[in-house]
């Protein structure tokens, strides 16, 4: 009976300090920022502009530090009230969210590429435990 609460305790123990998904909860810091962006086009905007924006945004992915993932797309609902194209951006802290908001290289997506061609706009930025 000893051995059997020794063997869980030691168990209750590596659960606590091994996260499930393997990686190092210290390596993120507490939390990640989430940046979603709901994106509204004026009415004479093509398609191939909407894709090249697209491609302009996908491009930060591994020239932004601290950007973890991104991700853009078209609505396939109707429910987004005239909103269209969505991005999500996950950095690894609210800092790096904060140094890529004040970046050249993100305030000169904006200015030329999204500005010229865009309606209206939505952005949501969330904090999540890691």
């Amino acid at each position: 009976m000893k051995k059997n609460i020794i063997i869980l305790l030691v168990m209750l123990i590596g659960s606590l300090t091994i996260p499930a998904n393997g990686q190092n909860k210290s390596e993120f810091g507490p939390e990640k920022a989430v940046h979603i962006v709901l994106f509204k086009f004026k009415q004479e905007v093509t398609s191939q502009q909407i894709q090249h924006l697209g491609n302009e945004i996908l491009k930060q992915k591994n020239t932004v530090p601290g950007l973890l993932e991104i991700s853009f797309g078209e609505d396939f609902t109707n429910r987004a009230k005239g909103f269209t194209h969505a991005e999500v951006a996950v950095f690894k802290d609210k800092k790096s969210l904060e140094d890529f908001n004040q970046s050249d290289a993100h305030l000169e997506l904006i200015s030329k590429h999204i500005k010229p061609i865009l309606e209206d706009i939505l952005v949501v930025d969330y904090l999540v435990k890691n």
